[in-house]
């Protein structure tokens, strides 16, 4: 029973459902010591699925049923796939025996990153389980950046001599009983750099005599192992690459980067970037006291607050006006509220596009002008009808006319500021995501506030 194999897509209800009740019978078996029938089901169930079942049993079962895996290879790859918190857990609560041999069948690069986020005094304690082959591997990973193609890669990549033939190249394929995403074959020289590649299916065509480099493809999309992992991602997604070689700076090859390692980059990098213009850390957890968490929201709610005090003081400089016609005080959390929500809108489309490359500096102009478009036709509907609601719920053609053009005004300004800002920050080296948040509201309070009594004033000659 695969929880996410049907013959139909389930609904979400229906997948909790059948998790619920996989839950329930693991944990009964536990309870009786069926030891067998236990291992079997937990043996049926895909390893995403598991690792999310063993995240919801009670925590006092959950490492000895996890060790109830028969299947070693399984176990590793379920051990891969749980969440951070579960991990620790595990790691914590196994035996030394059962760490190395569970650490020793993680791919290189997952064992890199579990060391890597550890303690150094923990960190020396799991090197020191690994076998030599093993312990090499995570040291050369170790070595690089987190966030570069060398922290992200695998060494366990799959090459041969371009030398070969089509027919010893099969062999070869065949003799590696344990290799990861074997859909490009990479091909070096006498010195182990990077040639050329050929698919499987190129392989497959071709006449077993050929020999490889007659039919391998010179121009190998590839990237260093100092490239930023944003970059490797946005390569890998624009040539719909299943895997990408990382060579070193003499073109030796020295891993691959390979889809499911990209798919974590761009979940990592979308997140970040989220909570960065939110103004808030992805450090933050729920282990974290409020006092950690209010220290690093605190400075980038400052720049709204000193925002909103700017707007205060501008209010101030139309006491007169607001006293005379009090009903414009009415209006302002529905002027303020529409235009701030252009401007989040716009700035994340900008920030977003940024982000992934799929708008630059250079596209800053055609893109000022669409949002400009669009920030006129939301401005325009929303200020008829803010306009004709003031003129009929007021009985004031001035009142109807001030909120009808602020509204105009606003929305449009802020579709601007928003699209603008981002592409400012963007040439000044500054990382959008973080800035144009607190900027953008900023500057829409103060300005908005502005544009709503200089119109005001106008209308009502005041």
């Amino acid at each position: 029973m695969h929880i996410n194999v049907d013959t139909k897509p389930v609904t979400p209800n229906t997948y909790e459902s059948k998790k619920k009740r996989l839950i329930e019978t693991i944990d009964r078996l536990y309870h009786r010591d069926a030891r067998g029938p236990l291992q079997k089901m937990l043996a049926r169930i895909h390893p995403a699925d598991l690792a999310a079942i063993l995240d919801e049993l009670p925590p006092e079962h959950v490492v000895d049923i996890f060790h109830a895996l028969g299947d070693k290879e399984l176990a590793a790859e379920v051990f891969s796939q749980m969440p951070a918190g579960l991990r620790t857990r595990v790691m914590t609560e196994s035996s030394a025996s059962q760490l190395a041999s569970l650490l020793e069948r993680l791919p290189p690069d997952d064992l890199a990153d579990l060391i890597g986020d550890l303690p150094e005094d923990q960190r020396a304690e799991l090197m020191a389980l690994l076998g030599r082959d093993s312990k090499s591997e995570v040291e050369t990973l170790l070595k690089y950046d987190p966030d570069s193609a060398g922290g992200i890669m695998t060494t366990d990549i799959f090459s041969l001599p371009h030398s070969l033939t089509v027919e010893q190249a099969i062999e070869n394929i065949r003799s590696r009983e344990a290799v990861e995403m074997v859909f490009y074959l990479y091909l070096t020289d006498e010195d182990g750099r990077l040639v050329g590649v050929v698919s499987l299916r190129q392989l497959l065509l071709s006449r077993p005599s050929t020999v490889l480099h007659n039919i391998m493809n010179r121009r190998v999309m590839k990237v260093t192992t100092d490239a930023d992992q944003t970059t490797v991602a946005l390569l890998v997604d624009k040539y719909r690459l299943l895997a990408i070689p990382v060579v070193d700076a003499d073109n030796v090859l020295v891993g691959m980067v390979t889809v499911d390692d990209v798919i974590d980059v761009i979940e990592e990098e979308t997140t970040r970037d989220m909570l960065k213009m939110a103004g808030t850390s992805e450090s933050e957890t729920l282990t974290h006291s409020a006092f950690k968490i209010a220290g690093i929201r605190l400075p980038w709610l400052l720049a709204a607050f000193i925002g909103g005090l700017a707007a205060t003081a501008v209010i101030g400089q139309y006491e007169e006006i607001l006293g005379q016609v009090l009903v414009l005080s009415a209006f302002l959390p529905v002027i303020m509220g529409m235009a701030g929500n252009v401007g989040v809108q716009s700035a994340t489309v900008a920030v977003r596009g940024l982000a992934t490359g799929a708008i630059d500096v250079r596209d800053t102009v055609p893109l000022v002008f669409k949002e400009l478009r669009v920030g006129l036709v939301l401005g325009g509907f929303y200020g008829v009808i803010l306009a004709l609601y003031g003129y009929f719920m007021h009985n004031s053609l001035q009142l109807g006319q001030v909120v009808g053009l602020t509204i105009l005004g606003n929305m449009t300004g802020a579709a601007l500021l928003a699209v603008l800002l981002p592409m400012i920050f963007q040439r000044l080296k500054v990382d959008p995501a973080v800035a144009t948040g607190p900027f953008v509201t900023t500057a829409i309070d103060i300005l908005g506030v502005l544009n709503y009594f200089v119109i005001a004033s106008l209308i009502y000659k005041l």
